[in-house]
């Protein structure tokens, strides 16, 4: 990624953020953390990144980064939101091709885009686009009521067409709405139980 490892002041190890370390600050220019990256064993990286955080908010680093040599996860730490909100990505790199691993690492870590400030451009761009996306998201039970509240001709067809495709017999209208009116809200999950 074109960081010169050999060079403790710019890849820089146990950067000191009293009364603590971060595992590595990677500066630019030399001495200046440009980003912070927390190690953890494989799969002890729960509730390391408000540690991570703080590090960041303390010295005003605009890009975290929190693995455990399998995960990467990118955060905006000046971003608004939990934790979570703030991953622009995760990166597992046993579930990503190589070359989506690759072109993330690059993106968000590569020495020149550091440098030229495009990495934290493009986290800030990823962010805006996964916010938006998690705002649609949010939206789609209040859309869904919407429709079937009008009794949208195009969704009665739709589901008349492939009750009739189904069952060889198309469903009157009045089955059709009070089904619909009947799974008018989407369920809301309950933290903890995963919907079958």
């Amino acid at each position: 990624l074109g960081w010169d490892p050999f060079e403790p002041t710019v890849v820089w190890p146990e950067y000191s953020v009293p009364p603590r370390r971060v595992d590595y600050a990677l500066c630019h220019p030399a001495k200046k953390p440009a980003v912070f990256i927390e190690v953890k064993q494989p799969g002890q990286t729960d509730a390391a990144d408000n540690q991570l955080f703080e590090y960041a908010f303390h010295e005003g680093v605009p890009l975290s980064v929190l693995t455990d040599g399998q995960t990467w996860s990118f955060y905006l730490p000046s971003g608004q939101g939990s934790y979570d909100d703030r991953r622009v990505y995760r990166l597992d790199l046993l579930e990503r091709k190589p070359e989506e691993a690759v072109e993330k690492l690059e993106r968000y870590l590569q020495q020149s885009r550091i440098a030229s400030g495009a990495a934290f451009d493009a986290a800030q761009s990823d962010y805006k686009s996964r916010s938006r996306q998690q705002q649609a998201k949010a939206v789609i039970p209040e859309a869904w009521k919407e429709l079937v509240d009008a009794e949208d001709s195009r969704l009665i067809d739709l589901v008349s067409e492939a009750t009739e495709r189904r069952g060889g017999v198309q469903p009157s209208r009045a089955d059709l709405t009070d089904f619909l009116s009947r799974i008018r809200f989407a369920p809301t999950p309950v933290a903890g139980v995963v919907p079958t």
